[in-house]
């Protein structure tokens, strides 16, 4: 008997059969080869003006993405004269705009209810939710903050994350406030203040529950081009960074002495790797659960456009990352006008 299983958790597999009340179980393990490919589902290249549809036919900017618990991908189009929210069915092969002239920044799923959270920059508390129960129309949102407190003096906020763990928002601004956001109430509270900077990209990792993790962009001190992490629930004693140099470059191996080139939004899959779209490297970066950071696609230093395997594979200037419950991971290839999406076989 021959048997087509698909890829599970963890380095080996055990097999079972079951036919009706009868089953067995082969007896050795199956080892997995690990091999990476990326395809371009979204985006024809061009950016002379935005069109939905056909997805091979789409004129696209991707900056930001997000996968929701269904595995709608969503799209966040940000170029001049480009803003756009999107949504892409593979299965239909079609992209669907969302929100019109809406200036957005990292989406967040919510893991539970679908809803799609994204910050915008109009107000110190501007944001935007897009619920699935509502077909996923735009509601504009505003933080409620307590009347006294440290606040901060723009509405620079480019990323928001869910925790599942405490139920709450999580986004950073410019200015270094780190806020969690009641996602009923909007009630905020700022729980750390870094140095300013900016930074694109927020996660939690399963495996390390209220730890969230931060890449900081180029311009952020002694911070930049850098991960760092902090225990939410202790956020007075647990900030630190993970990574060293601050000046920008590539370097794979561990973790603290990795280099990253202005990386932008990073999302933890669920067996606890945090994937970077490493934007100045022109790479897609892991970080493995036991702190080690590889290449996972791409070519360091090298910018352009190539599907294929780990030896072919370029991309240009990516920045977005969004990750479905197959262990997909999808790309926003931004000055390439592509989403790409990695398969791991």
């Amino acid at each position: 008997m021959y048997v087509l299983a698909p890829r599970l958790p963890g380095d080996t597999c055990v097999i079972s059969v079951a036919i009706g009340s009868d089953s067995v179980i082969f007896q050795k393990k199956f080892l997995y080869h690990t091999s990476v490919t990326v395809t371009t589902i979204a985006g024809n290249g061009s950016r002379a003006e935005y069109r939905d549809g056909d997805l091979t036919q789409s004129i696209v900017a991707p900056r930001y993405l997000c996968v929701d618990k269904e595995d709608n991908v969503f799209m966040i189009n940000r170029d001049v004269n480009m803003y756009h929210v999107a949504r892409i069915d593979e299965e239909a092969n079609e992209l669907i705009t969302v929100a019109r002239d809406v200036v957005a920044n990292v989406p967040a799923a919510d893991p539970l209810t679908g809803v799609i959270s994204f910050p915008t920059e109009t107000t110190v508390g501007s944001f935007y939710t897009l619920d699935p129960q509502e077909f996923w129309a735009p509601r504009i949102r505003e933080m409620k903050w307590p009347a006294t407190g440290d606040r901060p003096d723009a509405g620079w906020k480019h990323c928001m994350v869910f925790n599942p763990d405490d139920g709450f928002i999580y986004t950073r601004y410019y200015y270094g406030h780190i806020v969690k956001i009641n996602p009923r109430t909007y009630e905020v509270e700022t729980i750390y203040k870094t140095e300013q900077g900016d930074s694109y990209g927020l996660t939690f990792n399963p495996l390390t529950p209220n730890i969230l993790y931060i890449s900081f962009f180029g311009n952020a001190g002694v911070n930049a081009n850098s991960i760092c992490s902090i225990d939410v629930t202790d956020p007075e004693n647990t900030f630190k960074k993970l990574t060293g140099s601050t000046s920008g470059g590539h370097r794979d191996g561990r973790l603290e002495v990795a280099q990253f080139r202005n990386p932008e939004q990073i999302f933890c899959d669920a067996d606890g790797n945090i994937y970077v779209a490493d934007r100045s490297n022109h790479c897609i970066r892991r970080i493995t659960p036991e702190g080690l950071v590889e290449t996972v696609l791409g070519m360091p230093g090298t910018a352009g456009w190539r599907d294929g395997g780990k030896e072919e594979a370029l991309f240009n200037n990516p920045t977005g990352i969004g990750i479905s419950s197959d262990g997909s991971v999808y790309v926003a290839d931004f000055d390439n006008n592509r989403v790409r999406k990695l398969s791991v076989n």
